[in-house]
């Protein structure tokens, strides 16, 4: 004798033997690019990107004009020495006015008041190292600038992200993810971007003022060893 399957058991595998399975999609590809992902961040992020591309190019430039301000090597001072110790300070002027960095500037500066005293020399290498040093810090003020404004900027655009954020809730009064995604994209991106763009220029900026302050000590260095050349009257 055949057993009896309940008649609400057998509906039930009727049922499943009937139905078509159902087969899991994969998940849409919702992931964005960078450049789309960065354009939720609002208008803010617009001053952001210059200050950003204002930085890179004063670095670069300040690294170029660095490196061929402070070139130099022991053979043009040895040179100088040379020059002085046989008291052709005429030729040890030119010589230092054909060099291209900044050593060789204050030095033809000392030079040329050599028929004056040692104080006269000294004053116009002092006045002429100032000069260089002011080429030297050309455009440095925009990087101490964009330090100190991009994360301002990044957190004006927190403030702005905080308040669509309440603007959506108030439009759709629900308080869930996607009322509030839009505001919290702005809200870190903005962060981010005026973070990553202050430590960038302040770090280039801390860098190339390093790199000016070993090229005024090696001014200082070749200054006082004209000064002591000088005034031990051009002997060896």
């Amino acid at each position: 004798m055949l057993l009896q399957i309940p008649n609400a058991v057998q509906d039930t595998i009727n049922q499943i033997a009937t139905t078509t399975p159902q087969v899991v999609q994969p998940a849409a590809d919702i992931s964005e690019n960078y450049f789309t992902l960065l354009l939720k961040g609002g208008w803010i992020l617009l001053p952001l990107f210059l200050l950003l591309a204002l930085s890179i190019y004063v670095m670069i430039e300040r690294i170029v004009v660095l490196k061929g301000l402070g070139k130099s090597d022991s053979v043009w001072f040895a040179r100088i020495k040379d020059l002085v110790y046989e008291y052709k300070f005429e030729s040890a002027e030119k010589f230092c006015q054909a060099g291209t960095n900044s050593y060789s500037k204050v030095i033809a500066a000392g030079l040329s008041q050599v028929n004056n005293d040692i104080e006269a020399v000294q004053n116009a290498m002092q006045s002429e190292a100032s000069q260089q040093v002011t080429i030297m810090e050309r455009h440095m003020n925009w990087l101490g600038i964009t330090a100190s404004v991009a994360p301002m900027l990044g957190f004006l655009g927190t403030i702005f992200g905080v308040i669509t954020i309440f603007f959506n809730i108030a439009q759709t009064n629900e308080f869930e993810i996607a009322t509030i995604a839009d505001g919290l994209y702005q809200k870190m991106i903005c962060s981010g971007v005026g973070l990553f763009v202050g430590i960038l220029a302040y770090s280039g900026y801390y860098l190339l003022n390093g790199q000016i302050d070993r090229i005024v000590a090696n001014m200082d260095k070749y200054s006082n060893d004209l000064v002591n050349m000088l005034r031990g009257g051009g002997k060896k």
